[in-house]
């Protein structure tokens, strides 16, 4: 690395500027270039190389600026001696960033990785012995300027060496790293003969800059590597997202396909259409939960996953607000699960979490639910459960599970924190209680469990994610069994997709709910319709314009979601005015007393 050299000491320099400042500066500017430069492109992307190549280019171009003629032309001649000592200093500073940074570009090579200790070693060596230039001893600063000098082309032909082999291994960034490393070790080569007086300084710093410009372009080749490459997998994992989203939508509309082409067959006849149009919405109900329940459990355990907790802890949320009943969270994970793993194998690990699920299922009630929160962390949701009752079944649950002897693996145990729900308080705020309350069962001494403290009640305070849920009433039925439970549905789903929408939800899931929202509505309004046409519902031609109304702008609504220009206040007003409000609960009551009056006209059995 160029700027990363042993300062020539002041008495072997010539009063006169060996090279021009402007070229000297024109360098300069290089790097101080490559380096802001790259720390645009770690703020867009959040990548952790260019952070540390933006970093390298801005400490190079310093270390330049102090070693090279530039210094003396701007600071007065008694400052300039002691440009000297802090060249070195911020040589040896950029040298550690420069090992760090080739680390993360050779950290997907084995071979190169194996020599990652040896190098980190070298190069704090060096940056320790820079600092020894500072003392203002003439014998101090020349064994200092000749140690970094050695550490310097030490750490040079590692890093050369960690190059060539993750070339070997494929990595394309390792041509870079490796012109870098050779126009490192002709840096320190020529400074050590301008230093013996080998050579002129003239000569060397002509050398210098080659070297160094030399490697500020391998630098901004491996800049531009790493930008096609994240590009690149960005793209890929969009394109895979898109597709996996366009075939589950049409395996929907497939099915609801299907299922109106049988009920049209069969409306011809009253009561075989009827008991046909339940017989298909039920199958087709059955299909959508079983695909619902997969993509809501975890692969493994089958408990929940965040995604089906988020959902149903809305309605808990909401019941609890309004009828003021308790609710408790217990969230606990395995001691020292990680030397599980380490000892035994992931596979080891996979059946203790398949036991431990088992094990904690039989001791909940039907109403209680066990989610994978991640890892080895679980949690567990109580509704109508007090702090107290939740502090007794959390310990029943430890010591059940510590009475577990695993084969080939032995006892394992399990830390607690429990936290009862307070009125008015977020979810996240909730959910932070109890890690705080297990994080204190750690701190304790693992396998035990803590109870969080309940925060100070804030009056009117309401939860940020009950702001956009609608709640189903018994109020809203109209008897049919049929349409309530359709109406349920779509409550549910609507509830399901504006819950998302609160979120950083990426637009493939915002895309995949509402095109469920959009296959249900559709099947609705088609059974409604058919109920409507046998009761001889006098408003039927409106009502049928008002679900055509409605379905082509959710339709819209679909594509500008997957055009990327979602509306996030057209959607949510759809959601709850137009289609929950303005129809379910106000279009749809419209008929309710005309099916009631039909059904109380028709003959007893």
């Amino acid at each position: 690395m160029c700027d990363m050299f042993t300062p020539t000491p002041p008495s072997l320099l010539p009063d006169p500027l060996v090279l021009p400042v402007a070229i000297q500066s024109f360098l300069a500017g290089i790097l101080v270039a490559l380096g802001f430069l790259s720390a645009l492109a770690h703020r867009t992307l959040s990548d952790s190389p260019f952070r540390k190549a933006g970093l390298f280019g801005l400490m190079a171009a310093a270390t330049w600026i102090s070693f090279s003629d530039i210094a003396a032309s701007l600071l007065h001649a008694w400052l300039v001696p002691a440009t000297h000592p802090v060249s070195l200093v911020l040589a040896g500073a950029t040298l550690i960033v420069w090992e760090r940074l080739t680390a993360d570009l050779l950290a997907a090579s084995a071979p190169a990785q194996s020599m990652a200790l040896g190098r980190r070693l070298t190069a704090l060596g060096a940056g320790m012995i820079s600092l020894a230039a500072l003392v203002p001893w003439e014998p101090s600063y020349r064994l200092s300027t000749f140690l970094f000098g050695l550490l310097v082309a030490l750490l040079a032909i590692l890093t050369l060496q960690a190059g060539l082999r993750a070339h070997r291994d494929g990595l394309g960034s390792a041509k870079a790293v490796v012109v870098a490393g050779l126009a490192q070790l002709v840096c320190v080569a020529t400074l050590g003969a301008v230093f013996a007086g080998w050579i002129s300084r003239a000569t060397s710093m002509a050398v210098l800059q080659f070297a160094i410009l030399t490697f500020a372009l391998a630098l901004g080749w491996v800049t531009l590597s790493r930008l096609k490459d994240l590009r690149r997998a960005t793209e890929a994992a969009q394109t895979d997202q898109l597709a996996a989203a366009n075939r589950h939508a049409l395996e929907l509309e497939s099915l609801v396909q299907m299922r109106n082409a049988e009920l049209s067959a069969r409306l011809s006849d009253l009561g075989d259409a009827r008991r046909a149009a339940e017989l298909a919405n039920d199958g087709l109900q059955r299909a959508l939960d079983e695909l619902e329940q997969a993509a809501a459990t975890d692969r493994l355990t089958g408990a929940w996953n965040r995604r089906r907790f988020e959902e149903a802890v809305l309605a808990e949320l909401a019941l609890a607000q309004r009828r003021r009943d308790p609710l408790s969270l217990v969230m606990f994970d395995l001691d020292h699960f990680k030397r599980v793993n380490d000892t035994h194998g992931h596979g080891a690990g996979d059946a203790v979490l398949v036991g431990l699920v088992q094990c904690v299922r039989k001791h909940l009630r039907a109403s209680d639910s066990i989610i994978r929160w991640g890892g080895e962390e679980f949690l567990v949701m109580i509704p109508a459960t007090h702090l107290e009752g939740a502090l007794a079944l959390a310990e029943k649950m430890r010591g059940a599970v510590a009475a577990i002897e695993f084969p080939g693996i032995g006892q394992v145990t399990m830390s607690l924190g429990v936290a009862q729900y307070a009125p008015g308080e977020s979810l996240s705020a909730w959910i932070e209680r109890a890690d705080q309350a297990l994080y204190g069962a750690k701190a304790a001494g693992r396998n035990c469990t803590q109870a969080a403290p309940m925060p100070e009640r804030t009056a009117g305070a309401l939860t940020g994610r009950t702001l956009l849920e609608v709640v189903w009433d018994e109020t809203y039925e109209s008897g049919n069994a049929l349409i309530d439970k359709q109406h349920q549905r779509l409550f549910h789903l609507a509830n399901s997709l504006m819950a998302v929408l609160t979120e950083e939800t990426p637009m493939a899931e915002v895309s995949l709910r509402l095109e469920s929202l959009l296959a249900h509505a559709a099947q609705h309004f088609h059974d409604e319709e058919a109920l409507l046409r046998v009761a001889h519902y006098p408003d039927l031609a409106h009502h049928g314009t008002v679900h055509a109304g409605l379905l082509t702008r959710a339709r819209q609504l679909q594509k500008e979601v997957r055009a990327g220009q979602l509306d996030l206040g057209k959607l949510v007003a759809f959601l709850a005015v137009d289609l929950i409000k303005g129809h379910l609960l106000t279009e749809d009551q419209n008929y309710f007393e005309h099916l009631r009056s039909v059904s109380s006209d028709a003959p007893s059995a």
